[in-house]
């Protein structure tokens, strides 16, 4: 689930020189497991950061040494807390220091960071320490934290930034439920791993999302979206509105500020403030060829969670506190979800493309790839060769593909100076005859649906 993560981390750890790294992400990815393969057969010391002063955080992380049998004296400073951590390690061994939630020990100016930078540098403990602090507060890493560090942030190994998890491990975390909800289930969560663990695959999706979201639940998740929204901004109604536009399809900063009344200057700013903790995308068409038909400044919510809320529980709100939870799903519920079902689909056919890659199953080896948005129309894959061999890929979630959408793909193409080698088209409703017999005869023309993505 974290493979690429955890490849970065044994990176810098495997180098045999002393490191301290800072690992961050998504506080709704689950990193348990990360971490737990990282310090598999390592001597590892592990403490995790209260929001608490530094006076009753050295007085907590002091107590679990007492628990292992290191002694302190009272008040001791991290010079004196650390170099106990760091004594004793055997000869040919190293220990891997793990300081989570590492933000609160910023609460207040403390020598920490300056003792942790001796240490790694120290040569009595050479290619004995690998220090790695870990955060969930994505925004403070970003933005803050080498200001609080000051000059000990020019010590600071690398950053490592675990990601969402593909639709191929949300498949391998429930394998017994059918394609069709598991595309449901990453519509609603993502691949945000600990929200994941709210879904019981035991019984239907339909179930699930009852339960979990149009009853009186303890999970939290009715208000979750909310909630994340005002811990990161300071006007979350501005930012609300924002968002609810966009869920609408309301992608451009003039369309926006038509339907908001917010200036043009104060959205851009806003935009960046939601971007920042990536509630919110800028989407770029891929290559340069054909501007004049590309559709600019295009943005699009990019967490599928608040996707979800804000297109199929904001907007009905009234009605979800007025009828049953069966009725609200048959009326709301269920419909809105196909159409934020829509994006999740482009993504799960990208990352299928993507294993087609790896697996060498393609036409050709990728070198880059994107999307294009148009003025009239969009190519939801573009991928290209180092030579230039196009493949250009259309999705379609809940509705049957037809040649006149082929037709219209190939058109695109042209509008955005591609020449189209290869055209993928991807359906979960399935392909009209017509097309499906012209996928016989005609070079470079594959037809993707629900059979063939079962393997993703």
């Amino acid at each position: 689930m974290h493979a690429a993560t955890l490849s970065s981390l044994r990176r810098f750890a495997d180098s045999g020189e002393n490191a301290m790294v800072v690992l961050y992400g998504n506080p709704c990815i689950s990193r348990a497991g990360l971490l737990q393969s990282f310090v598999r057969r390592e001597r590892v010391f592990f403490y995790t950061a209260r929001c608490v002063t530094d006076r009753e955080q050295r007085r907590l992380l002091a107590a679990e040494l007492s628990a292992k049998g290191v002694m302190l004296p009272e008040n001791a400073g991290y010079p004196d807390i650390l170099a106990r951590i760091v004594s004793g390690i055997p000869a040919g061994e190293r220990l891997i220091l793990i300081l989570d939630q590492f933000e609160h020990f910023f609460y207040e100016e403390t020598d920490l960071l300056k003792t942790l930078v001796k240490l790694v540098r120290s040569p009595e403990l050479k290619e004995k320490l690998f220090v790695l602090l870990v955060s969930d507060a994505e925004v403070w890493v970003e933005n803050c934290f080498v200001a609080c560090a000051g000059s000990a942030a020019a010590e600071i190994s690398g950053f490592v930034k675990w990601r969402e998890s593909g639709f191929a491990a949300l498949r391998a975390q429930f394998p017994g439920i059918s394609l069709a909800d598991a595309i449901l289930v990453y519509t609603v969560f993502g691949g945000e791993t600990a929200l994941w663990e709210f879904y019981d695959p035991t019984v239907s999706f339909r179930e699930n999302l009852t339960a979990l979201f149009l009853t009186e639940s303890r999970t939290g998740l009715q208000g979750l979206a909310m909630q994340r929204l005002r811990e990161q901004v300071r006007e979350p109604a501005v930012y609300a509105t924002i968002l609810a536009n966009l869920a609408a399809g309301r992608e451009k900063l003039n369309d926006l500020y038509h339907a908001t009344g917010i200036p043009r200057a104060k959205l851009s700013v806003y935009m960046k403030t939601l971007m920042a903790p990536g509630f919110v995308e800028k989407v770029f068409s891929y290559g340069t060829a054909g501007a004049a038909q590309t559709k600019k400044g295009v943005y699009r919510i990019s967490n599928a969670f608040f996707r979800f809320y804000f297109t199929c529980i904001y907007p009905y709100e009234s009605a979800r506190n007025m009828v049953s939870p069966e009725k609200f799903y048959d009326l709301y519920l269920s419909p809105a979800l196909s159409q934020a079902a829509c994006h999740t689909f482009r993504k799960i056919c990208t990352e299928y493309v993507e294993q087609l890659d790896a697996q060498g199953r393609l036409p050709f080896a990728i070198d880059g790839y994107g999307e294009w948005n148009g003025k009239a129309g969009a190519i939801d894959i573009v991928a290209e060769s180092e030579t230039g061999e196009t493949l250009i890929g259309l999705c379609s979630y809940d509705r049957i593909l037809t040649e006149e959408d082929y037709h219209f793909i190939l058109t695109y193409a042209r509008q955005a100076g591609l020449h189209a080698d290869h055209c993928y088209l991807f359906s979960g409703a399935g392909f009209s005859a017509e097309l499906t017999a012209a996928a016989h005869h005609v070079t470079g023309l594959r037809l993707i649906g629900m059979k063939e993505l079962e393997h993703v």
